[in-house]
This record gives structure tokens, C-alpha cells and sequence, in this order.
């Protein structure tokens, strides 16, 4: 009962500090607003959290987790490999856009911020490759896709995708409004396209 009460709490806690973090930017939220929008005491709130750059990154972990997940179960919905690449293509254009409304890219102020940070970004490339394999390798199992190695096509493919949005940022900063993500969706979706029409097999 004491461990599901605590994993409660964190979940409160996560969804008010994911709340903050999306409205105010992490530099302008403090620990005394969080534990306030629950109810809760600062000391009790630095028991699960001892820090806030420590609460910003369970957050952020949080949120790559969820993307991880949605596209694992997309994978077990046994949709055809073409349709499972535009739809993994498409959660990733959202999964970037809630880390920009946490203000996850304005974390770069100390290397002793970014070092974990950037901890964590490897962890995910590196599921998300995994995953994208998959997808990669049911296709070629399927005899739909023509590739030799599905796990090179993926970082390959993963890093084409990061193009625009690279691309974006470096252009317009954190500034990233609705005709900005309209423009990246559709990059991202023409990009799967050329992708598909590559790799897919000649009949």
C-alpha cells in the first residue's frame, strides 16, 4: 500500500511540474509553486524530488517513455510496414512538439545541466532505433521492403527525420507556432514517402 500511495503521489507531482514546465519554461518555475498546485509541503515534495533540474528530467522521461510505448503498441497492431512508418513518422513530429511546450530545448545552461540531459536523449535514440528496426525488419520479413541492414536504415532514417526540425530551430529558435509544426508535419510526411519509395520492393 506505502509503495502504490508513493508512486501516486509522483504521478501527481509529474503531472503538475508537466504542467508548469509547458506554461512558464523550466528557468522561471520554482519548487515552491509545484508543491503549492498540490497541496503539498517543499520538504515532502524534495523527499521524491531533491532537486528540480532531477524533477524536469523524470519528465521529459516520462514523456520519451510514453512515445517509446505508443509506438511499440503500434507495432503489435500488426498494420501493414508502410502505414507503420508514416504513422511512427507522425508521433514523433507531436513527441518533439510536447518537449518544446516543456521547454526542454532551453535546458542547456551548465554542463553539469546538460550532462544528464544528454544521458537521457542517448538512451532514447538508441530505443528508438531499436524500434524502428522493427518496423524495418517486419517489412523486409514481409517481403515489402528491400533493405540489407535494417538497423543502419534506421539510425540513417532517424537522422533524415531530425533534418527539419534541426533545420527549424536553428532558423526560428524556440519559436515554434502552429504554421511552423504544419510545415514539419508535411516535411515529415513527404520525407516517408521518399523513404518508402526507396526501400519498398519493385513488383
Amino acid at each position: 500500500m506505502t509503495e502504490q500511495l508513493s508512486t501516486e503521489k509522483q504521478a501527481v507531482i509529474l503531472n503538475a511540474a508537466r504542467k508548469r514546465f509547458a506554461y512558464y519554461g523550466f528557468s522561471k518555475v520554482t519548487m515552491d509553486e509545484i508543491a503549492a498546485d498540490i497541496g503539498m509541503g517543499k520538504a515532502s515534495l524534495y523527499y521524491y524530488f531533491p532537486t528540480k533540474e532531477s524533477l524536469f528530467q523524470e519528465v521529459i522521461k516520462q514523456e520519451s517513455d510514453q512515445f517509446l510505448d505508443d509506438i511499440q503498441s503500434m507495432i503489435d497492431e500488426k498494420i501493414s510496414p508502410c502505414d507503420m512508418l508514416r504513422k511512427y513518422a507522425a508521433k514523433r513530429i507531436e513527441h518533439f512538439r510536447n518537449l518544446a511546450n516543456l521547454r526542454a530545448l532551453q535546458f542547456q545552461q551548465t554542463a553539469e545541466l546538460r550532462l544528464p540531459f544528454l544521458e537521457l536523449f542517448k538512451d532514447f535514440q538508441k530505443q528508438e532505433v531499436s524500434l524502428l528496426q522493427q518496423i524495418l525488419l517486419i517489412g523486409k520479413n514481409a517481403g515489402e521492403f528491400s533493405i540489407s541492414d535494417p538497423q543502419q536504415s534506421a539510425e540513417i532514417m532517424i537522422q533524415m527525420l531530425y533534418g527539419p526540425r534541426a533545420w527549424f530551430l536553428h532558423k526560428r529558435g524556440n519559436s515554434l507556432d502552429e504554421e511552423t509544426y504544419a510545415i514539419l508535419e508535411q516535411s515529415s510526411k513527404e520525407i516517408v514517402e521518399i523513404i518508402l519509395n526507396g526501400i519498398r520492393k519493385r513488383k
